[in-house]
């Protein structure tokens, strides 16, 4: 297919809202301040990633997208935030690879995120094919619980250790921390559309706010009616959230690759004046050695591109990542077809 624009995206994803093809939740806003659409976001990690290169025509695109997604309820919401309660106490206060502390509730929220991607790629796979898997939502030492997100699959212990990763809407990267890449043997990537101010909507779902929060302040005299009233009003409604299965990683297609511990599988990308952004890659990097560097140049050059030896390295999107050994795979290396899928699943 032709190469894809963002705002050739968004417009099919409109037309395909519109013939009733696509949820129309893709086209709620996911910031209401800034205007932003998730069409517009999804469309970002589509395009910027590289996804629909995958496809040889807009429709068949479409028709994967629309076949790709699920829906995120009320029930599916509070699963997520009842275990991430429970988990609270044990969550890690520190981004992976940095030091940078997190407060608390920034980190519940990306925790409630990260299980929505699982109940959703939970609920993919029993409407699509039919499956029943049970989530494993226990967190504990490393070895115990690293290998895999899914626990049974009809009943009966999984064949394969799936590890499920979840991003925004425009997330192009499946970040694996080095240490997992040894236990698992599939990574999946899901894209949830959780908005800014998801949280606040869902506890106004459930009337926390208003019965609870709200109620007590007006009782003690902190706000007034009219005040209590304009900040319930403000708060936006709770509506069902959209996830996009994006694709899956089988490390099993690449074991002997995977084992050296600086092998990029594949790279690509554009280069701009001094910089050469990565859109395209799997394999090992680290930023700060130069060994990876090193070889990311040989593998752009054994493609075709022409890159000097004082490029400045980005990843698109974020830059760079975190100053730790990452195994990355953008999502437009993914495998995402339905045959891919079918292959999968009869494995699992």
């Amino acid at each position: 297919m032709p190469p894809l624009t963002v705002p050739l995206c968004r417009q099919l994803i409109e037309e395909a809202v519109r013939r009733g093809s696509l949820s129309i939740e893709y086209l709620h806003y996911e910031d209401p301040r800034r205007r932003v659409r998730r069409a517009d976001t999804l469309c970002e990690g589509i395009v910027r990633g590289r996804d629909w290169e995958s496809f040889s025509s807009v429709d068949e695109l479409l028709e994967w997208l629309s076949w790709s997604t699920v829906l995120l309820d009320e029930k599916d919401y509070l699963t997520a935030t009842v275990h991430t309660l429970s988990l609270a106490p044990k969550i890690a206060a520190t981004d992976y690879g940095t030091a940078r502390q997190r407060d608390l509730g920034q980190l519940v929220t990306d925790a409630v995120r990260g299980f929505l991607g699982e109940i959703a790629l939970a609920k993919w796979l029993k409407a699509r094919f039919g499956i029943s898997v049970s989530l494993d939502y226990r967190r504990g030492r490393l070895a115990e619980f690293l290998p895999s997100d899914i626990k049974l699959v009809n009943g009966r212990p999984s064949n394969l250790n799936v590890s499920i990763k979840t991003t925004k809407l425009r997330g192009m990267w499946l970040d694996i921390p080095f240490k997992q890449i040894e236990h698992s043997h599939v990574f999946v990537l899901v894209r949830v559309g959780v908005s800014r101010e998801h949280f606040l909507a869902f506890l106004k779902e459930i009337s926390a706010i208003k019965d609870k929060i709200l109620a007590k302040a007006f009782e003690m005299g902190i706000v007034s009616e009219d005040e209590r009233d304009n900040i319930w009003r403000a708060i936006p409604k709770f509506t069902r959230i959209p996830a996009s299965i994006a694709g899956f990683f089988d490390k099993r297609e690449y074991e002997d690759a995977v084992s050296e511990r600086t092998s990029i599988i594949l790279a690509g990308g554009e280069m701009k004046r001094k910089r050469f952004i990565v859109n395209l890659f799997a394999g090992y990097w680290h930023p700060e050695r130069r060994e990876y560097r090193e070889r990311i140049l040989e593998v752009l050059r054994r493609q075709g591109y022409s890159v000097p030896e004082n490029v400045k390295i980005e990843f698109a999107g974020i830059g760079n990542f975190s100053r730790t050994l990452h195994f990355i795979v953008s999502s437009g290396a993914l495998r995402r077809r339905r045959e891919d899928w079918e292959r999968l699943v009869r494995d699992l």
